[in-house]
């Protein structure tokens, strides 16, 4: 029955050998290798600036952007304030039915002279704006200023660019650092 595995009469020993004495290993990195990297990193910025200056040509710096956004909303503005009817026009006050003459009413029948001419119903003074064109060339008027405002702000925002990295610290160390210590 000990090949059903449930245990059986045999005991069991394990030799474990006797561990090594550690071994310590340095990596020697060159001089060169970080220099390299200096280098590396130095022509990386300078092509990521090229790429930033690249885009600043075709879409503008961020202030540039802004100043054409806030162009974009003033116009819009301008749009709706002109798109909105003058006070005066149409008139909104109340017009009679026109007809070819007055109708008088005696009782159940109407009389009518022959001859007559309509009468014009008083208008009601109108105001020189109406409320909706006042708020809409309010909206222009600020519209306007941020607009001015940014484009003073995009014309004095510089480009900007990634600093380049010229001496990095690690790549001016001493060489010998570099050299696997003695014991």
């Amino acid at each position: 029955m000990a090949f059903l595995g449930l245990g059986g009469g045999s005991d069991t020993n394990l030799i474990i050998p006797e561990g090594e004495k550690p071994k310590v290993f340095q990596t020697i990195i060159p001089q060169k290798s970080y220099k390299d990297l200096a280098e590396s990193m130095n022509r990386t910025e300078k092509e990521y600036n090229r790429l930033l200056d690249t885009r600043y040509d075709m879409t503008g710096t961020g202030a540039q952007l802004g100043a054409k956004q806030r162009g974009i909303e003033m116009q819009e503005a301008a749009s709706y304030a002109s798109s909105l009817p003058a006070a005066s026009s149409p008139d909104t006050s109340f017009r009679g039915t026109p007809r070819e003459f007055d109708i008088k009413s005696k009782g159940n029948t109407f009389e009518t002279a022959a001859g007559q001419s309509p009468k014009a119903t008083p208008t009601a003074a109108t105001p020189a704006k109406s409320l909706a064109k006042q708020a809409a060339e309010q909206r222009y008027g600020d519209a306007k200023d941020y607009y001015l405002a940014a484009v003073e702000q995009a014309k004095k925002t510089p480009r900007s660019y990634m600093p380049e990295t010229k001496n990095p610290g690690f790549a001016q160390n001493a060489p010998g650092i570099y050299l696997p210590a003695k014991k």
